[in-house]
């Protein structure tokens, strides 16, 4: 089914400071933009320190040492400094490509529920919007991506395709090898977009990144985002990597300066802090399956998660749960703008904010320790 989307707005976490505002709290845990609790690394904050210091002056506009830096990090020979182009979060990558490759009557082409950032390149370019179905069928694929389905609604205007892994907001995976087959099948006049703002998370328990297929595709385009595992979701920055004619027909449509210096030198120090990054993993493993735990005795249905986020089912009690968890300063996501009226997501945070979020939860449900 193919259709014209109408205005789209990305509908972000409910901020702390109103929460508090609002119904009279001291303690307020925000649990709703899939940030990262640990952060930033404490090298990324010297080099925050010490850039402040140069603000009269524009920034590197090619962001030249953070690219060496990302080629030495990611250790692949085939990924060079003209395979990467940095973008004011990962977000302005994509929005790049729509200005690239899209224009009024194409068509755009992605899964149900998925990223609204998608529909929004839609809006701005006139592209028309077709939807590929989820697999519904429970099990280990289960609210991933059809791409049997996805591969059957690709048609002559299709354009661009965005394949999030793992998905937002669902936290599905797709496999390594699955992708491979299906842009295997695909014309190379489509560009396929590998969204992968969550890796480092599916990579820890044992998923495969498709930055190798850089190398064996010239249409594919691998995004990842320093707001996530790196904890830079304020400073904004992310980047992109593909073969140096995909990046530099997007730099022609980028604007100089469009990276700021501050993020530039907190993503090449984050880069050199491997401890950090450990310390974070550890982090969201022993919550994750904490909650997983709990949620398991309290009989909830959830969508396992290869990102920072569970989203859980709470069918018709989900705005009353929503509700009663602001007021006792716990900040989740609904998610009626993704098509999921009855769910939320929720943030993996630190232990004391799991343990927290648990105990006001079984309160509103009713439930006791006993």
């Amino acid at each position: 089914m193919s259709k014209k989307i109408s205005t789209s707005n990305y509908k972000p976490g409910l901020d702390i400071e109103f929460v508090k505002e609002k119904y009279h709290l001291k303690d307020v845990i925000k649990l709703a933009s899939n940030e990262n609790p640990c952060g930033p690394s404490e090298i990324a904050i010297k080099a925050f320190d010490k850039e402040i210091r140069s603000l009269n002056r524009y920034p590197d506009g090619k962001c030249t040492q953070l690219k060496k830096q990302l080629v030495k990090s990611l250790s692949r020979r085939f990924v060079k400094q003209d395979n990467i182009i940095v973008g004011n979060g990962s977000s302005e990558i994509i929005e790049l490509i729509g200005k690239t490759f899209l224009s009024a009557n194409d068509e755009i082409l992605f899964s149900k529920h998925s990223f609204i950032v998608y529909k929004l390149v839609a809006n701005f370019t006139g592209s028309k919007v077709i939807e590929s179905k989820l697999i519904t069928k429970h099990g280990k694929e289960f609210m991933s991506s059809d791409l049997d389905d996805m591969y059957k609604k690709i048609t002559k205007k299709t354009k661009v395709i965005f394949i999030a892994n793992p998905a937002n907001p669902t936290g599905a995976i797709i496999s390594n090898k699955k992708i491979d087959d299906f842009i295997s099948k695909v014309s190379t006049k489509i560009i396929i977009v590998i969204d992968e703002a969550y890796i480092e998370y599916a990579c820890e328990r044992g998923h495969k990144s498709a930055i190798n297929l850089v190398n064996k595709f010239k249409n594919i385009i691998v995004t990842r985002s320093f707001s996530k595992i790196y904890a830079l979701a304020g400073t904004r920055i992310g980047y992109g990597i593909a073969n140096k004619d995909l990046i530099s027909k997007l730099n022609n449509k980028r604007q100089p300066f469009n990276v700021n210096m501050v993020a530039q030198a907190m993503a090449r120090a984050s880069l050199k802090d491997p401890k950090f990054l450990k310390r974070s993993l550890i982090t969201y493993n022993s919550s994750r399956l904490y909650l997983y735990k709990q949620f398991d005795k309290l009989s909830l249905k959830y969508i396992d998660s290869y990102a920072n986020f569970i989203t859980i089912y709470f069918g018709k009690n989900v705005k009353r749960v929503f509700n009663e968890l602001l007021k006792n300063g716990i900040i989740l996501r609904p998610l009626e703008n993704y098509g999921l009226q009855n769910y939320l997501r929720m943030t993996i945070g630190n232990s004391r904010e799991c343990r927290k979020f648990v105990k006001i939860l079984k309160n509103i449900l009713r439930v006791s320790d006993a």
